[in-house]
Parts: C-alpha cells; structure tokens; sequence
C-alpha cells in the first residue's frame, strides 16, 4: 500500500489541471509546493488559477476514481469525480495532476494502483466547505 507520503517522504510539488465537461469554459490550474512540518503535519503553499462558470451549490462526491502512474520521475494522476448539487442533478469533474519530489523518484507495482476513496459529507457555512477524504491505495487488481 502506498501514499504520497511514503512515496515523497512529505515533500513534494503538483500541478493539477481541473475540467468539468458540462462547463466547456471552465478550466482551473493548481500549482502546490508541500512541505513536511513532521510526521503529523504538512505545509501547503497553493496558488490557484482559471476560470469556473458552472453550479455554485456543491454539496456532495460520489463515484472518485483516480489511477496512478509513473515514468520514474514523475507520478501522473488521472481522476474523475461526480459532484452532487444541492438542487438536484450532478457536474462531473475530472483531472489530471503530476507530482515531483527532490531527489526522490516513483516506483509503482507493475500492476498499476487501484485507490479506493470515500468522501464524507459536505459541511457548508457561508463561503465556507470543509470534508473529510479517505482512501486507501494497493496494488492493481
């Protein structure tokens, strides 16, 4: 079983770039830089850029997949998510990121990762969303 901080020690930077196929125009980029504090605790330095013009009333995630790969030196993610609305109906999100880390590189199972994820519920308060992310990465299956 793997995760990113076993395979970077807690160190590492992404892109992502975040589309959703229903809002053609929207298109968001991530460029992160995280940083080990220690064991229990990570420093994220985040800068976002694009543009959104879809629902603003998400409340849920169902269906997470997301498949990881690598040439060595990189860790290339691909994933995909459907967002419920709070009035009905569902956007649909996908992604694709790449994760360096100094130093270190990627060695996956031949097989492939498989990643198993819940997302809890959606807690909304104001401008505000927070919620809680579990998976659980192993070997393809």
């Amino acid at each position: 079983m793997f995760n990113l901080y076993d395979l970077t020690g807690g160190n590492y930077h992404v892109h992502r770039v975040l589309t959703y196929p229903e809002c053609p125009n929207s298109k968001l980029e991530f460029d992160a830089e995280v940083r080990a504090v220690n064991a229990g605790e990570w420093s994220t330095l985040l800068n976002v850029t694009g543009t959104y013009d879809g629902p603003t009333d998400i409340v849920s995630a169902k269906d997470y997949q997301l498949t990881w790969t690598t040439d060595g030196k990189t860790l290339i993610e691909k994933g995909s998510a459907t967002l419920g609305r709070s009035s009905g109906g569902s956007i649909r999100s996908e992604w694709s990121s790449t994760f360096t880390s100094p130093g270190r590189s990627f060695r996956l199972p031949r097989s492939g990762e498989s990643v198993r994820v819940s997302v809890a519920p959606f807690k909304i308060a104001g401008n505000s969303m927070s919620y809680e992310w579990e998976g659980t990465v192993r070997a393809g299956e």
